[in-house]
């Protein structure tokens, strides 16, 4: 029996609208990081006593932002709950600043293959998994150890891409335009069972 709490159109299945929500977080955030120059950065530099509460600078603060709502439109459209939007985006946030602090510490200061790898995947992994347990407060489907590893994987082969950009085998924006719809669908492939009743 459908739901009828679910906002989203009964045609559209939520992986496939929560990764599209993701496209667009990252065509956003290439968007925003292409036009990044030192009028745009002095320009946002008002976000500074919000960036440094996540952990960020502004200009990172809103890569977060882009994604994070992503991710809120999504499980509001799916649950219906109106508290997503706002403790998503926040979640959303921390997650982002804690994959870029994961990713620095274990790179440290060498730039070996191995910490690289290493810090890809962790990061990749750390905010992925962080994203799909602030779903998991709406959403409790989500809860199931299969589905939390099931984005945690995703979002690890993701971040290699990390890898590949900073080898310069890929361009820096493809990791935005990959991991975050890769993780966004991730967490709807466990939203589809939130639909149907027990």
């Amino acid at each position: 029996m459908a739901n009828t709490n679910s906002i989203a159109g009964r045609g559209q299945g939520p992986a496939t609208t929560m990764a599209a929500l993701g496209l667009v977080s990252g065509i956003a955030t290439v968007g925003w990081t292409l036009s990044l120059g030192p009028r745009v950065v002095a320009s946002i530099q008002w976000l500074e006593p919000v960036a440094i509460v996540f952990g960020l600078s502004p200009e990172l603060l809103l890569i977060g932002f882009f994604f994070g709502a992503a991710i809120a439109l999504g499980l509001w459209l799916q649950t219906a709950n109106p508290w997503a939007v706002p403790v998503l985006l926040v979640v959303t946030t921390y997650a982002w600043s804690a994959a870029i602090q994961v990713a620095i510490r274990l790179q440290r200061t060498t730039d070996d293959d191995p910490h690289l790898i290493a810090a890809s995947l962790a990061a990749g992994a750390v905010g992925a998994g962080i994203t799909h347990l602030g779903c998991a407060i709406f959403a409790p489907r989500l809860r199931r150890p299969a589905w939390i590893a099931l984005t945690c994987i995703v979002g690890a082969l993701a971040g290699m891409l990390l890898f590949a950009s900073q080898r310069k085998y890929v361009d820096e924006w493809l990791l935005y335009m990959v991991w975050q719809p890769a993780v966004a669908f991730a967490i709807g492939l466990g939203l589809t069972g939130t639909q149907r009743a027990p």
